[in-house]
């Protein structure tokens, strides 16, 4: 119990603590930021977040297991040269691309403000969290990740309040990214930029993360779909409601990713079965029960006390993102502690592939019942339909381990 009280302090409480920051902060953004500047703002959020996903290309699910069982230190610093390498070729090819859809589904007038929020979001692709995951060491988060990213997110939102223009805030993201990331590599490789690995060593590492890219890419879809598929359902406020909402469901969420870093070694120590197996079970289980109520009762009510009155969704916004939330924290504990572990990551990308296809197959009846609300409930079946498909392979995988 002490183990698992530590893992959830180290892995768990200080990076949500950094991920929720911007709730607040965000408050001084949206106060300074006309409706037309929102809804900007969270396109470009949107659609860097599938950037994201792209560039990251697999190392938040492969990356961890492959640093923990690196034989020797060299390996490990190898490793984390060559997905660098990776890493930064993908952003380089995908963030002009996912810049220009910003640029055209934002609103008149914030093309600007999208596009960089669409690179400060899918900067994070370059994330070092999953190595600190592989090494065990939280402390590395906190230092390079957590504390750089909350004074990033102060200093934005404080230039903002001061000048009156949104543009700082991604700006300062961006820079706070590149500095934090500077200097863990100064402290603690000696390099500033990771030495060229070569071809061999990058197409090893593309082979390696290539079925967690396939994973986190069709994630990334049905995390940035919603908000520029409201600017197709021409209602009036319909994106600035949903904006809202979908911004709180994206905070909500690192909670579910907070929880699932903090567990995951500790599950994996005693294999894929077992009373921690359960535990795990259980822990998600209760967060999405009581996240989704929380989203559901006090969703409206957050957005307009952190963001204003004049950005606040509405209920019927939030109930999609609810239920989608349940379906994401009880699926999560399937995928990262039976399903990845046990080489069965193509299982994974079946199910996601039919949640997708299922939830764009909803969203058409959904919109034209529902209007705009029916976009989150569109996702909401995506992620149901998803998490069908991981409980029916982890059956199937344990009946054929049972078999054998």
């Amino acid at each position: 119990m002490k183990v698992l009280l530590g893992r959830l302090a180290g892995f768990g409480s200080l990076p949500l603590l950094a991920s929720l920051a911007p709730l607040l902060l965000l408050g001084v953004v949206s106060r300074a930021s006309t409706l037309d500047q929102w809804a900007g703002l969270n396109i470009g959020q949107a659609i860097g977040s599938f950037a994201t996903a792209v560039t990251m290309f697999g190392w938040q699910v492969v990356g961890p297991p492959i640093v923990a069982l690196a034989p020797s230190d060299r390996r490990r610093r190898m490793t984390y040269a060559a997905s660098w390498w990776l890493r930064l070729g993908v952003f380089a090819v995908v963030t002009p691309a996912a810049v220009a859809l910003s640029v055209v589904t934002s609103p008149g007038g914030t093309g600007a403000l999208a596009a960089l929020m669409c690179v400060a979001a899918a900067l994070s692709g370059m994330s070092m969290t999953w190595y600190a995951i592989g090494v065990g060491r939280a402390r590395l988060i906190t230092a390079f990740e957590v504390v750089p990213r909350m004074l990033a997110l102060a200093v934005g939102a404080g230039l903002v309040a001061a000048t009156g223009e949104p543009l700082w805030y991604p700006a300062c993201i961006v820079a706070g990214i590149v500095v934090a990331l500077s200097m863990f590599h100064r402290r603690y490789f000696s390099w500033t930029i990771p030495p060229w690995p070569g071809a061999d060593a990058l197409r090893s590492a593309a082979r390696s993360s290539a079925p967690g890219a396939g994973v986190l890419m069709l994630a990334g879809v049905r995390s940035a779909a919603p908000v520029p598929a409201a600017t197709v359902v021409h209602a009036p406020g319909s994106v600035v409601f949903l904006a809202s909402a979908d911004r709180l469901y994206r905070y909500s969420l690192f909670s579910v990713s907070a929880l699932g870093d903090a567990l995951q070694n500790w599950v994996l120590e005693q294999g894929t079965r077992g009373r921690r197996q359960r535990v795990a079970l259980l822990l998600h289980g209760i967060l999405g029960a009581g996240g989704a109520l929380g989203l559901a009762l006090l969703g409206p009510w957050t957005t307009g006390v952190l963001w204003g009155a004049h950005v606040a969704s509405t209920p019927e916004f939030v109930r999609g993102y609810a239920a989608a939330f349940f379906f994401v924290s009880v699926g999560t504990p399937l995928v990262r502690n039976v399903l990845v572990p046990r080489a069965r990551t193509g299982c994974v990308l079946v199910s996601d592939a039919a949640g997708l296809v299922c939830g764009a197959a909803a969203a058409f009846p959904l919109v034209a019942t529902l209007g705009a609300p029916g976009i989150p409930w569109a996702l909401a079946v995506a992620e149901g339909v998803s998490v069908i498909g991981y409980v029916s392979a982890v059956i199937a995988v344990r009946r054929v381990s049972d078999g054998g």
